[in-house]
């Protein structure tokens, strides 16, 4: 197990081996989020209390989750390139600011579209929103603080640095609900056992559409990964001889 780790951490085995996977994740995506937003959007029946308005968390609540989870896996990536100085470990963190920006967007976005039905506005500066939103120029400021620097290598110690230190901010994000009196409702939790609260109905396609998303986000990261790859590794004979046969076979 420790050598396939190993073997992964290098940007040539990474490239090879991704591109095996990707004809299969992108099939699974296509299926998962196909069958969960048309059962979700279309088939559920609405909501006793908020009617359709809550269709809405089938994308909201999966992208928050996976908006920190991002975030989480930025930061352990970061970690691993300051500690063992690991390229490919820089490399999908700097892939994970920019998709982990777009993601918290949509979860704030979409948090809006459910606020203005459900809580009479579409933003209020309550504590689950406003360290959403830090998190959101967290992302930003990384992406611009890499931008900054004429090194790689000193852009990409900055923003480990930085991803670092806005972990403290997760925590907060995660149970600012239960510290502060919040307008934003606690964790939805589902329950297999409670099927008055979630019917199958309502959580068979929000599993599928929570794990349609995790996929169209593994496939975003290993495509931007592989780019920043080719761009770092543009001089190594095993990208000029993948250009090549490129090349050859267009």
């Amino acid at each position: 197990m420790w050598q396939w780790f190993y073997k992964l951490g290098s940007p040539k085995i990474f490239y090879a081996m991704t591109e095996r996977y990707l004809p299969w994740l992108t099939g699974i995506t296509v299926l998962l989020l196909g069958v969960g937003l048309v059962w979700g959007l279309a088939f559920t029946p609405p909501d006793y209390q908020m009617g359709e308005n809550y269709r809405i968390a089938y994308i909201h609540i999966p992208t928050a989750t996976l908006a920190m989870g991002c975030y989480a896996m930025m930061a352990c990536f970061s970690a691993g390139y300051l500690i063992w100085k690991i390229k490919i470990a820089d490399m999908i963190a700097k892939a994970c600011a920019p998709i982990g920006a777009t993601i918290t967007a949509v979860a704030l976005a979409t948090g809006s579209l459910w606020g203005i039905p459900t809580w009479g506005t579409w933003w209020i500066w309550d504590a689950r929103l406003t360290s959403t939103l830090i998190m959101l120029f967290l992302y930003m400021g990384i992406i611009a603080l890499r931008s900054a620097f004429d090194s790689v290598d000193s852009g990409a110690r900055a923003c480990a640095v930085l991803s670092l230190v806005g972990v403290v901010n997760l925590p907060i994000i995660k149970y600012s609900v239960e510290w502060w009196n919040t307008l934003h409702q606690g964790a939805s939790n589902l329950s297999l056992s409670d099927t008055a609260a979630n019917p199958p109905e309502v959580w068979v396609p929000a599993f599928f559409v929570g794990f349609g998303i995790l996929c169209f986000f593994l496939i975003a990261l290993i495509l931007r990964t592989r780019n920043e790859i080719l761009f770092r590794e543009r001089r190594a004979q095993w990208v000029l001889e993948l250009l090549s046969k490129g090349e050859a076979g267009a």
